[in-house]
């Protein structure tokens, strides 16, 4: 995965020992309800996004990948020498608005290029009633399509029941992933039963491993202390759904760019669907074209100038119809109608480059030192900074993130300097104070047995 980078719209990533390699996360920006919470900002304080980040680029630090068979002790992702770059739209409840996360992919198509972005993961569900054709969501991911970024997305944790993919799985253009879990005959895998499944039109694109996966642990996340029955160890945590999927076959992504940088995001998607593992369920609407299978990738062949021919989304429909029943909240309030989580009036589908009002997400590329000395250290995350009303009522009450709980020396320093991706970012008082609830990422969104029940066991 040398030479390759991925952004990651997610919630964060925070700086564990296996992202902590000088020059692994390449730059941060804070699009959540936390970015002017100085002790979160651009941290992973629910914990999804850094076992993402895990699965497609972690790499121990001094880890040689060519010498892992001989060091299990190792924490190795798909693409160990990937780099990343991490956009925050959720915040410690997961919480988030449709609008940010348009906005997250909006930010790395326009900073593609001088961040040299390749690869984008997105592994959310926005319970959206619209088609495709006219989701603004699935407009913004076509965008970044376009622009040369292979996007991956997950295709929903709702059962194979659920009758159609979570958008923005809904897209034809992009990778759409479910997730596979081993079967006790070794080499052997199966879609599991809490799957979403295709409508026969529009079914996954691809299966990859996607149950009890182990990843890298955010201690004190909001995942760690709710889901004690996903500890592995200090350094992992298991998680399942088809988030871990998507995340797998983005590394995946990075591995073939690396080999065959010259190939366009639609040759990709046909390279990964062109030789696959046979998984059942094996029907499309389960498993779409199969379980993916790198060892050939490098030598075959994609027809030259490969396109795909679907109709493309407009962005036309509605932002309040992209949110569904997905709404956060504030002092009470649902955040409805045509109104992004930066309280201006949705622009609909015109792109001018001003849709998030100029330097509304600007600011400086994050440098190597971010990330350094004792950036992740002592006790900040453990005992009870994160229990009694932490996720109750109004999520930033009392005391819960003021005092010690986040003070001490865990990000001091240098450790998150200066005005990386600070600023102006969620200026003004639109979304103000210190009451922002909602379940926004709750739901559809980390149902079933994502994040619940056996699915952290």
């Amino acid at each position: 995965g040398e030479g390759v980078t991925v952004a990651i719209v997610d919630t964060g990533i925070a700086p564990v020992e296996a992202l902590l390699e000088p020059g692994k996360v390449t730059a941060l920006v804070d699009l959540s309800f936390e970015s002017t919470v100085p002790e979160a900002v651009y941290l992973d304080t629910y914990g999804h996004g850094t076992h993402m980040a895990g699965i497609i680029a972690g790499k121990s630090p001094g880890a040689d990948p060519a010498e892992a068979e001989d060091h299990p002790e190792w924490f190795l992702g798909v693409a160990p020498d990937a780099q990343l770059v991490s956009v925050k739209v959720g915040d410690s409840s997961g919480a988030v608005d449709v609008s940010q996360v348009i906005a997250g992919v909006d930010w790395v198509t326009d900073h593609a290029e001088d961040l040299g972005i390749d690869v984008l993961n997105l592994s959310y569900a926005s319970g959206s009633t619209l088609p495709y054709e006219s989701d603004p969501l699935t407009y913004a991911i076509e965008r970044a399509w376009n622009a040369g970024i292979v996007v991956v997305v997950a295709s929903g944790n709702d059962g194979r029941g659920a009758g159609e993919l979570a958008t923005p799985a809904t897209d034809p253009h992009v990778i759409a992933v479910s997730p596979a879990e081993a079967k006790k005959k070794k080499g052997k895998f199966k879609v599991p039963s809490w799957a979403t499944s295709g409508d026969g039109d529009r079914n996954p694109d691809l299966v990859a491993p996607g149950k009890s996966i182990e990843s890298l642990r955010v201690p004190g996340s909001r995942a760690d202390l709710e889901h004690p029955e996903g500890y592995v160890d200090e350094q992992l945590f298991l998680g399942s759904g088809s988030s871990q999927a998507a995340a797998v076959v983005s590394g995946a992504v990075a591995l073939i760019l690396d080999a065959r940088p010259d190939l366009s995001p639609d040759e990709v998607k046909a390279l990964l669907m062109s030789d696959t593992a046979r998984v059942t369920p094996s029907a499309a609407r389960h498993s779409g074209a199969g379980m993916i299978k790198l060892d050939e990738m490098h030598e075959l062949d994609v027809p030259a100038g490969y396109a795909q021919d679907f109709a493309a989304s407009d962005g036309s429909g509605s932002l309040e119809a992209a949110r569904g029943d997905q709404h956060v909240v504030i002092d009470g309030v649902e955040l409805t109608g045509e109104t992004t989580a930066l309280g201006n009036a949705w622009a609909g589908n015109a792109w001018a480059g001003t849709r998030w009002q100029g330097n509304a997400w600007a600011g400086e590329e994050w440098t190597g030192v971010a990330w350094a000395g004792n950036a992740w250290a002592g006790t900040s995350w453990a005992g009870n900074a994160w229990a009694g009303t932490s996720w109750a009522g109004s999520t930033w009450s009392g005391s819960t993130w003021s005092g010690s709980t986040w003070s001490g020396n865990a990000w001091a320093g240098t450790s998150w300097a200066g005005n990386a991706w600070a600023g102006n970012a969620w200026a003004g008082t639109s979304w103000a104070g210190n009451a922002w609830a909602g379940n926004a990422w709750a739901g559809d969104a980390w149902a079933g047995n994502a994040w619940a029940g056996n699915g952290w066991a």
